[in-house]
């Protein structure tokens, strides 16, 4: 089709070029780039065509700062890990690379982080990152454990919080699960990790989940929407402590630039095109 951005027989509209394009149609759109496997997936809009090995779950900062009882109160969060496993599971079968993305901090950081960011971080608990947090107490630990510096990696509070970690580590070890830092709240923001590890890969569709909804979560998705890559939203992967108008907010604002779908719905379109 060359190079026309949109091109248009009475049924079908393409958006793109050659290489890199959206197909729609009167029953969806197709996201699939012409690969040869495909799951359709129902979406709060038109249903979507996806190609699961073009396409990663990447779920934000499910981290024990973000969610263990003595760093914050997110049970919204922690309620959310029972179907976010079985949307991961469902991923792995069938060839989705799951990306547990999470904020962690290094030495250097302390040099590059700009005010905002520092001011943001210390508004919630007056400390700002690599500052010690304390010590937690943990069922199983005759000790109490050092949570600390705040989100910086190898601590305590920035690993994956309680069964997610080792359920996290068994992907990472079969090799459907990676594990990527970021250090600011939207993971694509700038030049980091996880966009060279999307390009390497040739993901194009992304799928997004973690805590928060209308913070960390839809802060990535919105860059990843300006670096051309597909946005969906699976709904109850995505959680916030925030009033009500700013989840309808980044579901409405995902609704524009991609597609909101839901676990179930994730999870039977994978599985149909797996069966």
């Amino acid at each position: 089709m060359g190079d026309a951005a949109v091109t248009a027989t009475p049924e079908v509209l393409k958006f793109g070029n050659a290489y890199n394009y959206w197909i729609k149609t009167d029953t969806g759109f197709d996201l699939s780039r012409g690969a040869a496997e495909k799951a359709t997936v129902k979406t709060t809009k038109d249903p979507i065509t996806i190609a699961p090995k073009k396409s990663a779950l990447v779920i934000i900062d499910m981290q024990n700062y973000f969610l263990h009882e003595k760093c914050f109160d997110n049970a919204p969060g922690r309620d959310s890990a029972s179907i976010m496993m079985q949307t991961v599971e469902a991923c792995r079968k069938a060839g989705i690379p799951v990306v547990w993305c999470n904020m962690g901090m290094d030495e250097s950081d302390r040099y590059t982080l700009p005010p905002s960011y520092l001011y943001m971080s210390y508004l919630r608990d007056k400390a700002t990152f690599n500052k010690t947090i304390g010590t937690v107490s943990v069922p199983g630990s005759a000790e109490p454990i050092d949570m600390g510096g705040k989100l910086i990696k190898g601590s305590w509070n920035a690993e994956l919080w309680g069964p997610l970690k080792e359920f996290a580590d068994e992907g990472i070890k079969a090799g459907t699960d990676v594990h990527i830092w970021k250090n600011r709240f939207s993971a694509l923001a700038g030049q980091q990790p996880l966009e060279l590890w999307l390009k390497d890969n040739q993901i194009t569709t992304t799928l997004w989940g973690g805590v928060m909804t209308d913070v960390c979560v839809w802060g990535s998705m919105i860059d990843a929407y300006y670096k051309g890559f597909d946005i969906v939203m699976v709904n109850e992967l995505a959680n916030t402590t925030n009033p009500d108008f700013v989840i309808k907010t980044a579901h409405r604002n995902t609704e524009n630039w991609g597609w909101l779908t839901d676990a179930k719905s994730l999870m039977e379109g994978i599985e149909k095109a797996t069966a």
